[in-house]
This record gives structure tokens, sequence and C-alpha cells, in this order.
């Protein structure tokens, strides 16, 4: 009978290691954005909770660096995570997903009120 993880390259290990770190730093970037995108709106001379609509152009300067930074943690999870599992490490597969599911909620909630005109 073979050990468990037998079969497993040492950097396969390193990079599922590295994708549950990423996974795990996706709170603090989703903060992070959160202050860099209302800072970046409060620079412009607007308000994020105010009653007057935002501009596009200028919630757009705000908010894409935010997603960007929102979503970076999470697409190195997916990285890292299918990198593992192409080296034997099958479980790499967990946090790809996480990141993934992330992603798409941050592009979809960011995006959605934008395109359909409830900005």
């Amino acid at each position: 009978m073979a050990e468990p993880g037998a079969g497993i390259r040492p950097d396969a290990r390193r990079l599922r290691r590295w994708a549950w770190v990423s996974v795990a730093a996706v709170p603090l970037a989703f903060a992070a954005a959160m202050f860099l995108g209302d800072g970046l709106l409060s620079m412009q001379g607007y308000s994020s909770g105010g009653e007057n609509p935002v501009p596009l152009g200028a919630a757009l300067l705000a908010g894409v660096p935010a997603v960007l930074l929102m979503a970076f943690p999470a697409v190195a999870a997916i990285v890292l995570g299918l990198r593992a599992r192409k080296r034997g490490a099958a479980y790499g597969i967990v946090p790809a997903a996480i990141g993934l599911t992330v992603v798409a909620f941050a592009l979809l909630t960011n995006a959605l009120p934008v395109l359909l005109g409830l900005r």
C-alpha cells in the first residue's frame, strides 16, 4: 500500500501551501480595496455614501484599482492551486476553486450595478 502523498512532488506541496496563504489574504485585500476605493473617490471630491450619484468616470477611476487589489490574492490562489494540482497535489483544486469564486463574485458585484444602471 502506497503512502498518502507519495506521488506528490515537494514543489507541489509548497505551491499548495502558498495557494492557501493567498486564500487567507483575500479578506485583508478586501479591506484594503475598500479603503483604496473610498480614498480614491474622496480624492476626486466625491463621497461614497452621498446622496448625489458619482459620475461613471470617477467611479471607474476609483473602482478599477480597488477591484484589481481585491482580486489579486484570489487570482494567485487560482494559479498556484492549479500548478500544485498539475504537479501531483490533487487538493490544490480547492484553493483554486475558492479563488475563482471570489474573483467571479468581486467582478459581478462591482460590474452589475454599473451595467444595469443601478449605481
